[in-house]
């Protein structure tokens, strides 16, 4: 575990990450299983975004706001939302508009060196190994959204294929252009944040790479815990970890009942490396 890491949790990081590559302005989505992404775009509004709009996609409430953390769907958002749209009109934006929504977060089963991802099942379909609830609206907000991020609670070789079993949703398919030369709009994955880095994609090959490793973090552990070959810089950066003021808001404003310490601690694998 990095070594920064005892007054945070991974979830509380992970926000913040999130957090900051997010613009005043934008239009988001998120979707059901969603405490850390809920989090990341209310703290953007409280700190430095405050006309960010997001919605919960399969429940259709728009910036719902109280400094407590529930999914997305959770129907008590209603209560504190700015509005709420009902179902024809989340699949006008989520189905036909191309890039209506800035971005979306998502996480996943499985994703690949090319930011695909999988949240079918893992091994065969009639037989699988893992199953997760299904593509739902994932193939439109990757394929539609101007950019999407990839939001992981785990890194290991399980995670992080070479090629995911099934892609729900299309990052940059097979590298290059391909994501265009299928038809696709320009998009695709900008981000991918782990337990243990901050990864983006190269503009020419679209391969993922090392962005930043968290404190404590060696390269060699993040190549043993990733089924493929990451890219890597020649000057590896340290992620910044979150400052007292950004957990101070996050923790006052966003998050007061500390539901993301309670939900995503520190892997327990990587505390024991630390010791």
């Amino acid at each position: 575990m990095p070594a920064s890491t005892a007054g945070f949790a991974l979830g509380e990081m992970l926000a913040v990450l999130l957090a900051r590559d997010m613009a005043d302005g934008e239009k988001a989505i998120v979707g059901t299983n969603s405490d850390i992404q809920v989090a990341a775009c209310n703290f953007a509004r409280q700190r430095h975004a405050p006309h960010l709009w997001w919605v919960s996609g399969p429940g259709g409430m728009t910036n719902p706001t109280e400094g407590v953390i529930r999914p997305a769907a959770d129907a008590e958002n209603i209560a504190v939302a700015q509005a709420v749209m009902d179902l024809p009109q989340m699949i006008d934006f989520i189905d036909w508009q191309v890039h209506f929504f800035d971005f979306a977060i998502l996480g996943a089963l499985q994703t690949d060196r090319f930011g695909n991802i999988n949240t079918v099942c893992v091994g065969d379909h009639a037989r699988p190994r893992l199953r997760g609830p299904g593509t739902v609206g994932i193939s439109a907000l990757c394929g539609l959204s101007r950019r999407f991020y990839i939001m992981m609670t785990r890194h290991d070789r399980g995670a992080f294929v070479p090629k995911v079993d099934f892609i729900c949703g299309a990052g940059h398919l097979q590298g290059g252009s391909s994501r265009t030369d299928f038809g696709l709009p320009e998009g695709g994955p900008r981000l991918a944040v782990t337990p243990l880095g901050v990864f983006d994609f190269a503009p020419d090959s679209k391969a993922m790479r090392i962005r930043s490793l968290h404190e404590g973090v060696t390269l060699e552990e993040v190549r043993d815990n990733t089924g493929f070959d990451l890219l890597v810089p020649d000057t590896i950066q340290r992620t910044t970890p979150p400052d007292a003021e950004e957990l101070f808001v996050l923790r006052h404003a966003v998050d007061t009942t500390g539901v993301l310490a309670r939900k995503f601690p520190w892997p327990r694998a990587e505390r024991k490396a630390a010791r």
